[in-house]
C-alpha cells in the first residue's frame, strides 16, 4: 500500500531523505498504531468463522473523540484513545478471557472492533452474553469517559455502541460476510445512539416545560481573608434521571437545539432561589451569549428580581465560558456592552483551558478570570502550570481583574494557589454546593459548613 506524496504514490517503507521511511516518520510523529488493523487479523477471523459457524462483534464508535484532535492535535487524541482501548479491552478480558480479537478500523483506530468467538451452538452467548456486554460497556463509558477525555473536552461525547453476529455461509466469501457484519453493527450502534438521544430529548422537553431543575450554590472564597465573597449558581437535572448530571444535561440540550431554552430556565431558577446572599457578596450566573435575546433577562426584569432579593446589579456577575466568547465573539461583544451598561460584573470562565485565553481576556477586560480546573489539578507538582498561573496573575493585575482558581480539591492545591498569590478560589475542598445559602460559613480548615 502506498502513501500519496504530492502527485506520486510512494510505498510506506520507501526511504526518504536518507534511511528514514515514510512509515518511520509517521510513527515518530504520532506513535505506532494502538490496535492491529482488520487486515492483520483477517485470516484468524476467517478461520474462527469457519470453525465455529458464527462470529460475534461489539463495535465502539469513538469517532466523536476526533474533536480532541481538531482542538488540541493528534497527540492528545492518541492519549485519550489509548486509555479508552485499554479500559475496554480489560473489561472484555474480565468477561470472556482471551476468546476475543480487538482491532481498529481499516483507516482510523477510532472504530474499535471487538470480535467474539464461540461455537454457533452456544446460543446463550450470542443471544444474551454479547448484548449484556454491550449494555454494560455503554453504561461504563457514560460514567468513565469524562475522566478519559479530561482536560481536552469538558463535555464528554456519547460514543455509539452496537453488537451483531453472522452465521457462516459456505457460498459467500468470508471477507464479504465480515464486512457486512461490521456495516450492520455500525448501523445498529448509530440507531441505538439516535434512540437514546430521542429519549433524552423527550426528558429534556419535560424538564423545560415543568421547570423541574434544581440549583446549588458553590461558594467563591477570598483565600486571603478566608471569607465567602459570593456563590456560583450551578444547575442540576432531576435527581435519578439520565439528565441529572449537568454535563449530560447541557450536552443533550446542545444536540437537540434546546440550549437557549435550558439556559433561560437555569437563569430564572438560579435567580429565584438565590435567597440568603448578602449585599456584600456576588452571585455568579452562567449565561450563553444568546441570552440578550431572552425577554425574561431584559434589564428591567432582572433589576426588579434583584431588588426583591435585596441585591443591586453590582451583586450579579455574569459568567461565560471562554469557548463561548471565542466561538460567538460578535454576539458576545454585543451582550457584554449591554450587561456592563446595566452594572453587571463579567467573569470569563475556563481561562487557560487551551483556547485563546490571553487574547480573550485582553479583548473583553472581564472583572474576574476563572482559571480552568485542568490547570489546578495537581498544581503543587507542576512548575510549568505554576509559571502559567503567574502569567495569568500578571495579566489579571494589569486589567484590574480578580483571578479565581476553580476546582480546588486538596489542601496541597490550596496551599500552592495561595503561594502564587491568587486571591480567589472555589472547589470541593473549600465547600460543596448547597441548595440553601443560609448559615453558610467558611471554617478555618478551609471547609464550609
Amino acid at each position: 500500500m502506498g502513501i500519496p506524496i504530492g502527485s506520486t504514490l510512494v510505498d510506506e517503507d520507501t526511504p526518504l531523505h536518507g534511511s528514514i521511511s515514510v512509515r518511520d516518520r509517521l510513527v515518530a510523529r504520532f506513535g505506532a498504531r494502538l490496535l492491529a488493523t482488520l487486515s492483520d487479523e483477517l485470516d484468524g477471523l476467517v478461520s474462527a468463522l469457519a470453525k465455529n459457524g458464527a462470529l460475534g462483534l461489539v463495535l465502539v464508535d469513538a469517532r466523536p473523540l476526533q474533536e480532541i484532535e481538531r482542538l488540541h492535535g493528534a497527540v492528545p487524541l492518541r492519549r485519550a484513545l489509548e486509555t479508552l482501548i485499554s479500559r475496554v479491552g480489560q473489561r472484555v478480558h474480565d468477561e470472556f478471557g482471551d476468546d476475543f480479537v480487538i482491532t481498529g478500523g481499516p483507516l482510523e483506530e477510532e472504530q474499535i472492533l471487538i470480535f467474539l468467538e464461540r461455537p454457533r451452538a452456544d446460543t446463550a452467548f450470542y443471544l444474551h452474553e454479547i448484548p449484556r456486554l454491550t449494555h454494560e460497556l455503554r453504561g461504563y463509558l457514560r460514567q468513565s469517559l469524562r475522566r478519559m477525555v479530561y482536560p481536552y473536552l469538558h463535555r464528554p461525547p456519547e460514543l455509539p455502541l452496537g453488537h451483531g453476529m453472522i452465521f457462516d455461509r459456505p457460498f459467500q466469501r468470508p471477507e464479504t460476510q465480515i464486512r457486512k457484519l461490521i456495516e450492520a453493527t455500525r448501523r445498529a450502534a448509530r440507531f441505538e445512539a439516535d434512540r437514546t438521544l430521542r429519549e433524552r430529548a423527550a426528558v429534556l422537553e419535560r424538564i423545560v416545560l415543568q421547570e423541574s431543575l434544581s440549583t446549588v450554590y458553590e461558594p467563591v472564597v477570598d483565600l486571603e481573608d478566608e471569607r465567602v465573597i459570593g456563590y456560583e449558581a450551578l444547575s442540576r437535572g432531576p435527581a435519578g434521571t439520565s439528565l441529572e448530571d449537568p454535563l449530560t444535561l447541557f450536552g443533550v440540550a446542545s444536540s437537540c437545539d434546546l440550549e437557549f431554552e435550558l439556559d433561560s430556565l437555569c437563569r430564572r431558577r438560579a435567580l429565584a432561589n438565590a435567597t440568603g446572599i448578602r449585599p456584600d457578596q456576588q452571585l455568579f450566573l452562567n449565561i450563553l451569549p444568546s441570552c440578550i435575546h431572552d425577554p425574561d433577562f431584559e434589564g428591567v426584569r432582572v433589576r426588579r428580581m434583584l431588588k426583591d432579593l435585596g441585591l443591586a446589579p453590582e451583586n450579579l456577575v455574569l459568567e461565560i465560558s471562554e469557548r463561548e466568547a471565542i466561538t460567538n465573539f460578535p454576539i458576545f461583544r454585543e451582550a457584554l456592552d449591554q450587561f456592563t451598561a446595566l452594572g453587571f460584573g463579567i467573569a470569563l470562565d475556563d481561562t487557560g483551558a487551551g483556547f485563546s485565553s490571553l487574547e480573550a481576556a485582553l479583548e473583553l477586560s472581564p472583572d474576574y478570570l476563572k482559571i480552568d480546573m485542568s490547570l489546578i489539578r495537581g498544581i503543587e507538582e507542576s512548575p510549568e502550570r505554576q509559571e502559567l498561573l503567574r502569567g495569568l496573575q500578571s495579566v489579571a493585575q494589569r486589567m484590574n481583574a480578580t483571578l479565581i482558581a476553580e476546582g480546588i480539591e486538596t489542601a496541597a492545591e490550596l496551599q500552592a494557589i495561595r503561594g502564587l498569590g491568587i486571591r480567589g478560589g472555589q472547589g470541593f475542598y473549600l465547600g460543596r454546593g448547597s441548595s440553601s445559602l443560609r448559615g453558610f460559613s467558611l471554617r478555618a480548615d478551609g471547609e464550609t459548613g
